[in-house]
């Protein structure tokens, strides 16, 4: 019994053995998700497909179903078939690799030795991946990579900036060059979707403005509209340019200067405002103290005459309202009490623009200002200098 089950097993393990000898692999590429069917058969995972000999039929649909690839491929026995599929609905013509024994890149088996792969990049904070595997970040040269045909991914802050089937010959370099050219850029840029709308929402502009305002002065007979033989007019009309600017964030909220000023750390510009505010805030506080300090004399006396026994003068009448018995001292009193009592009021309520200026920049200043803190705004978040600039 324990030889037949023995015999069984050897035999499974021998059609297995020949079953592998006999069939070849089929990588499939790309850099955005897609749906892979062989031979209309549905590939979830698509990295490594064994197949048997011949030729196959590949489809790839996007993530809309879309078709973006479909070719006849020719999988040998022993050898890999590598495929870069594009979401555009560019793939890369299929490249054959012979694989027997194992190596040390991506899972993936060949023959015929190692090369070097040499990558020059223009730009800096890449990572690269060989056949999905990272290599890591920056790097500029991969040895060891088993000869054949290779999946090169080179990703910048999230984005795919490279992707290309690269062959490695066996004791060879290979050199590839990523160019820093308007579409990588783009490409780039269109990744960074939540970047480009933190930056609209926070970007400051100055807009100036100038317009012309008429004032006419003088006496005039003459009823605008009409024509007349008689009336006279002496009125004189002034023309002068007004000017200014505004601040705004963001593309709606029109902000201050000193709120300006905060941003870039503009400590002369705070400076001249706190103190412009304190002077406001001062006035405030004394016309308070004034106010209140000449309303409890004026109180006094005020109940004082209305009293029928006051506490200030005589009453002989003893009623209540009595002028004629009020002293003039205390007549006086009230009234200059009153008179100061109002004019701490007055103090009180001054307008803020009174001590507070509109401006303390002038319109060349906040755009240099502004421009500083949108500059180091698109740094923090990775965008490029001229992001934004028209």
């Amino acid at each position: 019994m324990k030889t037949h089950v023995l015999t069984v097993i050897l035999l499974i393990f021998s059609i297995s053995s020949v079953f592998a000898q006999n069939t070849g692999t089929l990588k499939v590429f790309s850099e955005e998700p897609v749906v892979v069917y062989v031979d209309e058969t549905q590939y979830p995972s698509y990295d490594a497909i064994s197949l048997a000999p011949g030729t196959h039929y590949l489809k790839a649909l996007n993530r809309d179903g879309a078709k973006v690839y479909s070719n006849i491929v020719t999988i040998k026995s022993g050898e890999v078939t590598t495929v870069l599929v594009s979401a555009t609905g560019t793939g890369a013509q299929p490249a054959n690799s012979a694989v027997n024994q194992p190596a040390n890149q991506g899972g993936q088996v060949t023959q015929g030795g190692t090369g070097t792969l040499n990558i020059f990049s223009e730009f800096t904070g890449t990572s690269v991946y060989i056949d999905e595997i990272k290599q890591g970040d920056d790097i500029k040269v991969v040895n060891g990579i088993p000869a054949g045909n290779h999946y090169l991914k080179i990703m910048k802050d999230g984005v795919g900036i490279f992707g290309e089937l690269v062959t490695v010959n066996p004791g060879q370099t290979t050199t590839v060059l990523v160019k820093n050219d308007g579409q990588v850029a783009e490409k780039i840029l269109e990744g960074k979707t939540r970047e480009r709308e933190e930056f609209n929402s926070k970007k400051l502009d100055v807009i100036y403005s100038s317009n012309s305002v008429s004032t006419t002065s003088g006496t005039s007979t003459l009823f605008p509209g009409y024509y007349g033989y008689y009336g006279f007019s002496n009125s004189t009309t002034n023309t002068q340019q007004v000017s200014d600017f505004k601040i705004i964030k963001g593309g709606v909220q029109e902000i201050s200067d000193v709120s300006l000023a905060k941003l870039v750390n503009n400590q002369s510009v705070v400076n001249r405002f706190d103190a412009d505010y304190k002077s406001w805030t001062k006035a405030q506080n004394t016309g308070v103290a004034i106010g209140l300090g000449a309303l409890v004399p004026y109180l006094v006396c005020l109940v004082d005459i209305a009293l029928k026994k006051p506490l200030l003068h005589e009453n002989p009448t003893g009623e209540s309202l009595n002028f004629q018995a009020v002293p003039a001292w205390e007549w006086t009193t009230l009234v200059v009490s009153g008179l100061v009592s109002w004019a701490g009021v007055k103090m009180m309520d001054v307008p803020q623009d009174k001590y507070v200026k509109r401006h303390y920049y002038r319109v060349d200043e906040a755009a240099k200002d502004a421009s500083a803190y949108n500059k180091k705004l698109k740094e923090e978040l990775g965008l490029p200098e001229n992001y934004g600039v028209k």
